[in-house]
């Protein structure tokens, strides 16, 4: 190969480390002792990408691969007379001209004139002292360097931007990860001899097969969802090789950046006929997480603590651990008790749970525990799912996660009176809005008389100019006082006044009184959107004992949404089996 290669000045110096350079030199190695050589059969480095510039082409992603290349061929070279060296390809540079002399002289009395020269005198003494101690079999490996190496070669359209493209290559847009190079492990050819060609082909098949179902799958969003909380486009398939590769014994630091690619790499050379094993062993991990996801109780169990931050393998092993179903359900439950309270199950007796939930519950504060109130508030919806049996809804934590649902306070705090004017117009604006709903006589506490006077009195504040701040601050406490009445600091703050919205609706309401509020919650219920369970609850007043007023949120409202939160969650904690 004699073409001419370009680094232009968006690419960084090369900078491969000793192991990098190690493992491309022992995988060529391994690749020249396979069992059963195939005709043909090549080592394939990962892809080249260029575009074509007159006479050369430019290297928009691959220079340290190109590099490592070009030195173990240089050395090979160093072996032979002048009269027999090879041709090699040419690097040259835009910023750094001195790099490309030195690859030809790799002087060591020059490598630490600077950093490129550094690390490429370093590869290039990992090279020579890796061919010395495998003289015996130098021959062959360079047969395979010469002859059976090969790159994916990319060429990019020369109309193309080159920087857009090393961009979206950095930042991991093409798709070209460890998915790719792991599937390209399982469906090499060489894998497949042993039965002859028909059955070669129709394991290659069912193992791609298996590859694009198990990507479908994970591409619908409410299974990825379920067991991520991070968008990823493609190669959602990592995921479950991720899961495999944790049960695999570990040579490879966890934090490298190859490290799936190399565990499954290092694994299957190191058994013979070991990748439709291997495969069947990834397959029992997906059909692990696709049963978890059929299963109602196992659904909401273990989605609850995945959006919490447990990890998918941390499950993993409560179930590798766990030595029937019940028990692991029965662990699971464990697993959220810790979460929840941060406390063993054990070390609470079945007499006093509901005394230490409570307790629990009753000191926390909005200002102080919102992670605390959110995971709680999350948990007393899915116990209330649960509570529903085989025919009610399943939580969905597709749009808890993508629409980040907040803390939302179910009657607004009176010190949060808006600021600006423009604010205090828009809470004009919403105020003026319920008070002009067809509905509002049949529900409205007195006279239907008395609301038409608050909706005159509103329309003139909003209406002066200029605006009167202090005639709106009158009639913002006035409206406060009638339907948010009793307001307090304690009662606001605590879990009793707290409930689980998506951000958007959230922010739409803004400090808007309950009524007005609870009439915007309904119309989304009503429009097909998802309310949680317990939200929709509490704005219908369905945990307060006193329903004639329905239009205003009390303190006694506050302690019954409160207890009946403790009580579910008492429930859930205290049968065993799939439903609380």
């Amino acid at each position: 190969m004699t073409e001419s290669f370009f680094i232009p000045a968006y690419q960084r110096g090369y900078r491969w480390t000793v192991q990098q350079v190690t493992d491309l030199l022992n995988d060529v190695a391994t690749f020249t002792e396979r069992h059963k050589p195939i005709p043909g059969e090549f080592y394939c480095l990962q892809p080249v990408v260029v575009t074509r510039r007159n006479d050369y082409w430019e290297l928009i992603d691959g220079q340290q691969r190109l590099t490592t290349i070009f030195l173990i061929l240089s050395y090979l070279n160093s072996r032979l007379v002048a009269e027999e060296r090879k041709e090699l390809f040419k690097l040259t540079y835009e910023t750094r001209e001195n790099s490309a002399s030195y690859l030809l002289s790799l002087d060591e009395k020059s490598h630490q004139d600077n950093i490129d020269f550094f690390h490429i005198w370093n590869s290039y003494q990992v090279i020579r002292d890796w061919f010395r101690l495998r003289s015996n079999r130098l021959n062959y490996i360079e047969a395979a360097v010469l002859n059976e190496i090969k790159v994916i070669w990319y060429q990019v359209d020369e109309a193309v931007e080159p920087i857009d493209v090393f961009t979206r290559l950095n930042v991991g847009k093409i798709p070209l990860t460890n998915a790719e190079l792991v599937k390209a492990l399982f469906l090499r050819s060489g894998n497949f001899d042993s039965d002859g060609s028909r059955a070669k082909l129709l394991q290659q098949l069912r193992i791609a097969q298996d590859w694009d179902e198990i990507e479908r799958r994970l591409q619908e969003e409410a299974f990825w969802y379920f067991l991520s909380n991070r968008q990823q486009e493609v190669n959602r398939i990592d995921l479950v090789l991720d899961l495999r590769a944790e049960e695999i014994p570990q040579v490879v630091s966890r934090w490298d950046v190859n490290r799936l690619f190399l565990t499954f790499n290092t694994h299957l050379a190191s058994k013979q006929n070991a990748v439709t094993n291997e495969w069947d062993m990834i397959k029992r991990v997906f059909l692990q997480l696709d049963e978890w996801f059929r299963d109602r109780f196992l659904y909401h169990v273990v989605g609850f603590l995945l959006c919490q931050e447990v990890k998918v393998g941390q499950v993993c092993d409560l179930a590798r651990s766990a030595k029937s179903k019940t028990a692991f359900r029965a662990a699971l439950k464990a697993e959220v008790f810790k979460l929840a309270f941060g406390k063993l199950r054990g070390s609470v007796d079945e007499a006093d749970l509901s005394e230490f939930i409570h307790g629990h519950v009753a000191q926390l504060d909005y200002d102080s525990h919102p992670v605390s109130i959110r995971r709680l508030l999350t948990l007393f919806n899915i116990a209330s799912l649960l509570e529903l049996g085989d025919s009610g809804p399943w939580f969905p934590f597709d749009h808890f996660k993508k629409e980040q649902w907040d803390l939302e306070h179910i009657r607004s705090v009176k010190s949060d009176m808006p600021q600006r004017v423009d604010a205090q117009k828009a809470w004009l604006g919403q105020a003026l809005e319920y008070f002009s709903e067809p509905e509002l006589a049949a529900v409205s506490r007195g006279s239907h008389a008395y609301e038409q006077k608050f909706a005159e009195r509103l329309r003139a504040v909003r209406e002066m100019e200029p605006f009167d701040v202090p005639a709106f601050e009158t009639v913002f406490n006035d409206v406060i006082d009638r339907y948010d009445p009793g307001s307090d600091v304690e009662v606001d703050n605590s879990i009793g006044n707290l409930t689980l919205l998506d951000a958007g609706t959230n922010r739409s309401y803004g400090n808007a009184i309950f009524p007005h509020k609870r009439r915007k919650l309904i119309a989304l219920d009503k429009s097909g959107r998802f309310v949680p369970p317990c939200t929709k609850n509490a704005f219908l007043k369905y945990y307060s004992s006193k329903i004639d007023e329905m239009l205003t949120w009390s303190r006694q409202d506050a302690k019954e949404h409160e207890q009946a939160l403790v009580s579910s969650l008492v429930r859930f904690f205290t049968y065993d089996g799939e439903h609380v």
